[in-house]
């Protein structure tokens, strides 16, 4: 039987935009704050379970190990764990499981993400996750997929704009409570929100996190040395984590099913039975506005398609029926990758124990949950935690984190030009092998032909293509050859660049369902006005000349308005 786990400290640097300091001193400042926090010496720590996000916003490669010494791993057990944007809040389950298994007593669990590095833009980093064949050659924007994700889920559900709206002003209003916090607000509106910025509708400036820099680190104990260390831990009750599938534009982008199944997961550990009544605080992932209504329904806290109705009315305040994000969240706080998703779990204790200051939400709470989110839509990670029945014991209101440790802040002209600032490009190329099954789509591409693979199990037909079905965990069966039309699924009207630089004209990106398959892939709209694209919309592929066509995505010019309606 797996051992009983609490969190016993916490701590956190302040999120900032281009910060002086390396990555090893950041870790370092969060490591040394959560010891602190619990009169901990580092000769106590067992094992360091650490993570950030990709490598490319450092660009060194073996990042774990770069940071290990800062996160005080030094002649440790050392693992480094990587699930995306979801990677915070796993890197606590790892350590969670790191106790519960019975290999350490206490466990130190760090998250780091330094995106500034990244020139001239972070999202260049970014442009890495999507797939080498089929996705780059279109010159994708990250922002295309949030755009495309908000847009069905707003369209489904008949879902107002200012209810989304609503919880960029209260995490930027709570995050005016938080000492580490980069963009705390407490004068925004709603109106302030809908007047900014038009990046990629419907996504609007003040609907996007801010990118920071930052760490967090938390420490995490057996029941046996918890009760050595603190008279007031706080239990890791559930954990869950699921990955869907790689082809996220394979899926309905409506609702996050594989946070409900990490959810489902985790609330089971839990002894969790109905989430709306057990669980008095959340702290969903909310890199997006819209994407913490999304999750706090994948978290099954809300009925899908409900929650913006909670956030206009109150319900998700700090003072409301179910605090979500009392922290600030990422859209207050900051959103260095993976330190956000552990701040989610450090909030959880600070709240649990009574310690959140300003930012305090009423009453006692006695469980809470908290989940990130990453990948391309692709990766849930849920942590329940609890008092179990006891009362906050903290005498008095402490502000948390304790002292929030100094950090530099400096503009771009400043980061460039501050003493041994150095600047670097990595020279490498690549060639990629398409594979079997995308190489001989393309092939079909420079034929004028969309393929895909047929899987006589779950009678589904697979475009893009592979030789196996996921589902199944079996090879296809034969090739089929689907229609060269389709339906918008979802789409954006995207005013700039990967490097938020403006465009000339719009691009529309859009996923297009093929017809004749379950399927479909990311592409561009043409020869429409950006306010006649409709989801829904029947589209017919418009194909490069023969002679110029050469087995890419890109033989496929772009899709148009069916002629025949």
């Amino acid at each position: 039987m797996a051992r009983r786990v609490a969190v016993v400290g916490a701590g956190m640097t302040r999120f900032v935009r281009r910060a002086q300091e390396t990555g090893k001193e950041l870790a370092w400042e969060a490591s040394r704050e959560a010891l602190a926090s619990c009169e901990l010496p580092l000769d106590r720590i067992d094992a360091v379970c650490l993570t950030s996000a990709p490598d490319a916003f450092d660009g060194v490669h073996m990042k774990g190990e770069y940071l290990s010494d800062g996160a005080g791993a030094f002649g440790r057990p050392f693992i480094r764990t990587y699930v995306g944007g979801g990677s915070g809040v796993f890197t606590a389950i790892q350590a969670y499981y790191t106790v519960a298994s019975g290999m350490a007593d206490v466990v130190l669990a760090v998250a780091e993400e330094k995106m500034s590095s990244t020139q001239p833009h972070p999202q260049g980093a970014f442009l890495t996750i999507f797939d080498n064949i089929l996705e780059r050659p279109l010159g994708p924007n990250l922002l295309w997929i949030f755009a495309l994700e908000m847009n069905r889920y707003m369209t489904l559900h008949g879902i107002d704009k200012r209810d989304i709206a609503a919880v960029a002003v209260k995490n930027k209003r709570n995050a005016a409570d938080h000492p580490a916090a980069l963009l705390g607000q407490a004068d925004i509106t709603i109106e302030d929100v809908l007047a900014s910025e038009i990046l990629a509708w419907p996504v609007q400036r003040l609907d996007v996190s801010p990118i920071s820099d930052g760490a967090v680190a938390i420490v995490v104990a057996s029941e046996e040395a918890a009760k050595q260390i603190t008279s007031d831990p706080v239990w890791i009750q559930g954990v869950g984590w699921n990955l869907d599938t790689a082809y996220w534009t394979n899926r309905d982008l409506v609702f996050p099913e594989y946070v409900a199944n990490a959810a489902r997961m985790a609330y089971g550990m839990a002894g969790v039975t109905e989430p709306r009544k057990q669980i008095q605080v959340a702290e969903p992932y909310d890199p997006f506005d819209y994407k913490e209504l999304h999750h706090l329904e994948g978290l099954l806290l809300f009925d899908k398609g409900k929650a913006p109705e909670a956030a206009r009315d109150g319900v998700l305040d700090r003072k409301g029926d179910l605090p979500s994000c009392p922290s600030g969240g990422l859209l207050g706080v900051g959103n260095p990758i993976a330190a956000a998703g552990l701040m989610k779990i450090a909030e959880l204790f600070w709240q649990l124990r009574g310690e959140a200051g300003a930012r305090q939400v009423p009453g006692t709470p006695e469980r809470g949950v908290a989940q990130a989110w990453g990948d391309l839509m692709q990766v849930g990670t849920v942590v329940v935690m609890g008092r179990e029945g006891g009362p906050p014991t903290t005498a008095t209101q402490l502000e948390t984190p304790p002292a929030a440790t100094p950090a530099t802040s400096l503009s771009d002209a400043e980061f460039r030009s501050a003493t041994g600032a150095v600047e670097d490009e990595i020279g490498a190329r690549y060639a990629w092998d398409a594979g079997v099954a995308i190489g001989l789509f393309l092939d079909g591409l420079r034929e004028g032909k969309i393929l895909g693979r047929e899987c006589r199990v779950c009678h589904r037909v697979l475009v893009p293509p592979r030789m196996f079905c996921e589902r199944d965990f079996r090879g296809t069966d034969a090739w089929v050859q689907a229609e060269n039309t389709g339906i918008v699924q979802t789409f954006s009207i995207c005013n700039v660049r990967w490097d938020m630089q403006p465009l000339d004209e719009p691009e529309l990106p859009a996923v297009i369902a093929i017809d004749g398959s379950d399927g479909g892939f990311l592409h561009t709209l043409g020869e429409v006005e950006p306010d006649k694209v409709t989801i829904g919309m029947k589209v017919e592929a418009v194909w490069k000349p023969v002679g110029e066509r050469t087995g890419s995505i890109l033989d496929i010019a772009y899709f148009r308005p069916r002629i025949d309606g």
